[in-house]
């Protein structure tokens, strides 16, 4: 195999590595993100003074924008 050629295929490697990884984050990010909400509800509800119904509404919308987002923008992730 040719030096240039054997460079290039290493770079692009190393690109596609780095794309996998990048996704992989954002992944990890977002799924940490959703469970979050979870956790923080008892002292959200605590600290805010709001009620399930609130928290029923805030976890709703998180939820639509989240599908929103993945049929604006999945085609182009995929």
């Amino acid at each position: 195999m040719n030096t240039a050629v054997a460079g290039v295929v290493r770079t692009a490697s190393r690109y596609r590595w780095a794309v996998c990884a990048l996704l992989f984050f954002a992944t990890v990010i977002n799924y940490m993100d959703r469970q979050i909400l979870g956790l923080l509800a008892p002292v959200l509800q605590h600290d805010i003074g709001s009620t399930q119904v609130l928290y029923g509404r805030i976890v709703i919308a998180f939820s639509a924008f989240y599908a929103i987002g993945l049929l604006c923008f999945g085609r182009i992730v995929d």
